[in-house]
C-alpha cells in the first residue's frame, strides 16, 4: 500500500511537470552556522547542505534538501560527577543533525538580477546527542540518537552571476512538534542551473 501511494504521487508529479514550460534543475551547496535555540547555552557551529530544486514554472519549485551539522550546548551535569567535562566555549555537550526533506518553494520576487524564494516542507531528521554521565566515580560520555518527522522552513536569496551560476544566502529553521524550533541555520550558498 505504501509503495503504491509513493508511486502514484511520483507519477502525478511527473505528469504535471511534463506540461510545464520551465524544467530547469538547480543544484546548490551551502554552509554556515547552525544552532539549537531549544538547548541551554547553545553555541553555534557548522552546517553543510545540498539542494536539488526542480523548477515547475517561473515561480513554483519542487525541492529535495539535505542538511547536516552540529552545535554545542550545556547539559546540566549530575552532582555526583567527579570531574566536570567542558569544551573551550564553556559548553559540555554536542547535538548533531542530519536532515532530509522535500519542500515546495515559491519565488516571491524574481528578476534578472535577484530572487527571493521561501519554502516549506516535511522531512526526517536524525539527531544525536553526546553529553556527560557518571557511574560511581567513573565519568564518561553518553550518546543517544533518534529519528523523527520535522517541518523545515527555508528562505533563499539568490544573486545572478551568469546564465547558469548564482551566489546567495540560505537560512531556515526546523519545526518539531515537541520543540518549537529544533535547529536554526544560515550561511552563504552557490548554485548552478542546468537548463
Amino acid at each position: 500500500m505504501k509503495y503504491s501511494i509513493i508511486f502514484t504521487v511520483l507519477l502525478l508529479i511527473s505528469f504535471s511537470a511534463s506540461g510545464q514550460d520551465k524544467k530547469d534543475l538547480t543544484i546548490s551547496v551551502s554552509g554556515g552556522l547552525l544552532t539549537g535555540p531549544y538547548y541551554n547555552e547553545a553555541a553555534p557551529n557548522l552546517f553543510g547542505g545540498v539542494d536539488f530544486d526542480y523548477h515547475l514554472s517561473k515561480r513554483h519549485v519542487l525541492a529535495a534538501n539535505f542538511i547536516g551539522g552540529y552545535h554545542t550546548y550545556y547539559e546540566v551535569e549530575p552532582p555526583n560527577i567527579p570531574v566536570w567535562i567542558t569544551y573551550s566555549d564553556g559548553t559540555n555537550a554536542t547535538a548533531e543533525y542530519t536532515a532530509f526533506s522535500l519542500m515546495y518553494k515559491y519565488k516571491i520576487s524574481h528578476n534578472n538580477a535577484i530572487s527571493i524564494v521561501p519554502g516549506v516542507g516535511a522531512g526526517i531528521v536524525t539527531q544525536s546527542l553526546e553529553y556527560p554521565s557518571s557511574n560511581g566515580n567513573t565519568t564518561y560520555r553518553t550518546t543517544t540518537s533518534w529519528s523523527t518527522l520535522v517541518f523545515p522552513v527555508s528562505l533563499d536569496l539568490n544573486f545572478m552571476i551568469s546564465e547558469h551560476w548564482q551566489a546567495g544566502l540560505k537560512g531556515g529553521f526546523t519545526i518539531h512538534p515537541d520543540y518549537p524550533i529544533l535547529a536554526l541555520y544560515a550561511g552563504p550558498k552557490l548554485s548552478y542551473t542546468i537548463k
